[in-house]
């Protein structure tokens, strides 16, 4: 993979919160076009580690890169990271879009509007483009006729479907999944793999925390296990689920059969 182009770069990233550390010095390296999950059990640091990467959370320490541009940090007063310069981080979060648990849409806004405000108040496009742009990705996603709903109005997997296209409307380099079927009702979960199977297959770039077995060993060109805050496994399906290393993912994967 060494001549491949890194798009996100985290090298001995440590999190805490309080006398919690979450993440206890974690290096991962996903390349442009790989699609990697990310496993693990509840309070392993999975979505910690997606929220350090796009900065919703701020590293105590480390090193992060975005398409191979280390986001400058310094110590405020308390001796606590902090960004450096937030034009930059805004510039950097640009490229990378994140997809919640709980679709994140705004309720009081039509699923056009959700999608449109991004491109036309962070990247300044016409609205005209937006709109076209968000016809397209709604078509995409396999909702195009749910442009003037609220949210309210939507299945939980179709409002999933509308947050992948609002990610997809920022085009961005990464985008990042945070346990996207998680809330969903089980005949729901398909349609939403269905989508984030057809956007590998178009060479996205994608880091996806999942408790979705059969969607990492199909999908991801790479799997991560992650337990108390470090990986534990970090390998190609095959690799992982085929022959792991440790002793904890073998009683996890079980756990998850």
């Amino acid at each position: 993979m060494s001549d491949k182009i890194a798009a996100i770069t985290l090298e001995d990233i440590h999190k805490s919160f309080g006398n919690n550390e979450v993440l206890c010095g974690i290096s991962v390296t996903a390349h442009k076009g790989e699609v990697i999950s990310v496993l693990g059990p509840s309070g392993s640091g999975k979505s910690t580690l997606l929220r350090c990467t796009n900065l919703l959370e701020i590293p105590d320490s480390g090193t992060l890169k975005v398409s191979g541009e280390e986001v400058l940090m310094r110590k405020n007063r308390r001796g606590q990271n902090q960004p450096a310069d937030m034009r930059q981080v805004e510039r950097i979060r640009s490229k990378l879009a994140m997809v919640f648990q709980q679709f994140n849409l705004w309720s009081h806004m039509t699923i056009l509007e959700n999608i449109i405000e991004a491109p036309i108040h962070v990247l300044k496009v016409s609205r005209a483009e937006a709109v076209d742009k968000a016809k397209e990705y709604l078509q995409k996603v396999g909702i195009p006729d749910k442009l003037d709903a609220y949210p309210s109005h939507l299945s939980g997997g179709q409002q999933q479907r509308a947050a992948i296209a609002r990610a997809l409307a920022v085009e961005p380099e990464v985008i990042l999944f945070d346990e996207p079927t998680s809330a969903l009702d089980p005949e729901l979960v398909g349609e939403v793999l269905q989508v984030m199977h057809n956007l590998a297959e178009e060479g996205r770039t994608m880091i996806v925390v999942t408790h979705e077995m059969g969607f990492a060993r199909e999908v991801s060109s790479r799997v991560i296990f992650l337990d108390e805050g470090l990986v534990m496994e970090d390998g190609s399906p095959a690799e992982i689920f085929e022959a792991p290393k440790t002793d904890r993912f073998k009683t996890f994967i079980k756990a998850m059969v």
